[in-house]
């Protein structure tokens, strides 16, 4: 049985003679405190972590995009703005959208930069977004070129949520997508590529070879993550690298989320993979980059009516946090990037 480690065990160590700090001067807990890391679960060169929290307890339930679209309780409209989307939420309750999330529809596929909970009633909430489709603007095919119908996929390599989430630059995201489409192309022996429209990425997702490729992998490392009832997060490790790890409120969040987050690691893992064998990391190396990250320089806050997103940066990292005064407890999701 893999057991698991608290993910302030090697801090404590290292401080294990250090003296006491005063009562009156004593720091607020570690946001690291509750945590604890089990695995590896491996595939080829995809190493996957669960993130449990000891502490964790279940909210008012919250619909994921792709659910909120799927059930018609939200509307994601077109502005004929690339960067701006509006969206609405008809339904009784909150809708979490997730940084990275991509809408398949409108005039161009986008993908929404921030994380973002949309309460019931919401009414043409603006969602800052990008690209991930060149050329198109008008309806492809059936679909509607004013609205979005649904929301599968997210970004799949670092390089675009780095474009997405730290340049915010459109340029470097048409890049990351075309990069990652040439090097799906390449691991799979043949064009990833849709005939409808060659620059999309959600179209390129798509592809039937592609997704038996990423199925594999999602099925092996399914197989191996045991049940839980205290998981809150994945950490995705590829080619012996953690490259991000994602913490959620409760488990229930985390539930609807997981599987989007699996598949978007084993198609980088496909993206990236080599020729030779991976050294698959151990849980110090999630646990490394949770402390460096927790310890970089605060960033300025952005907010709006129930969204508050905080950032720091370190020389080998950044994490995102996402907080909802309806969930004072805890952050209602944390993304950590390694650079």
């Amino acid at each position: 049985m893999t057991r698991s480690i608290p993910v302030l065990t090697l801090f404590s160590l290292v401080f294990l003679t250090s003296v006491a700090v005063p009562a009156a001067h004593a720091q607020p807990p570690s946001p690291l405190a509750s945590l604890e890391i089990t695995g590896p679960y491996a595939y080829q060169n995809l190493a996957v972590f669960l993130v449990h929290d000891k502490q964790a307890a279940e909210h008012a339930e919250m619909l994921t995009l792709e659910e909120a679209l799927k059930s018609k309780d939200v509307v994601v409209e077109e502005t004929s703005q690339v960067n701006e989307l509006v969206a609405s939420n008809k339904g009784s309750k909150s809708v979490y959208i997730q940084s990275g999330d991509i809408v398949k529809g409108g005039k161009q596929d986008r993908v929404l930069s921030r994380d973002t909970v949309l309460p019931p009633g919401a009414k043409r909430i603006p969602l800052q977004s990008f690209c991930v489709e060149q050329g198109r603007w008008q309806g492809r095919g059936a679909e509607s070129a004013q609205h979005f119908g649904s929301s599968r996929n997210t970004l799949v390599t670092k390089k675009q949520k780095m474009a997405v989430k730290v340049a915010a630059n459109q340029g470097e995201v048409w890049n990351s997508v075309a990069e990652a489409q040439a090097n799906l192309g390449e691991k799979m022996g043949r064009p990833i590529e849709a005939n409808e429209s060659r620059t999309s990425l959600q179209l390129s997702l798509e592809n039937g070879e592609l997704q038996k490729t990423v199925a594999e992998y999602v099925k092996a490392i399914e197989k191996q993550v045991p049940a839980a009832k205290d998981s809150v997060g994945y950490a995705i490790a590829v080619n012996g690298k953690v490259e991000s790890v994602d913490v959620f409120a409760s488990p229930k969040l985390f539930g609807k989320m997981k599987g989007k987050l699996l598949s978007s690691g084993a198609t980088e893992a496909v993206a990236e993979k080599g020729p030779g064998p991976v050294v698959t990391p151990g849980k110090e190396a999630v646990t490394a980059l949770l402390m460096d990250t927790e310890a970089g320089v605060a960033k300025p806050e952005q907010r709006s009516a129930r969204t508050k997103i905080g950032s720091k940066e370190s020389a080998k990292g950044m994490v995102f946090t996402t907080d909802d005064p309806f969930l004072p407890s805890k952050p209602v999701h944390k993304n950590y990037l390694a650079k």
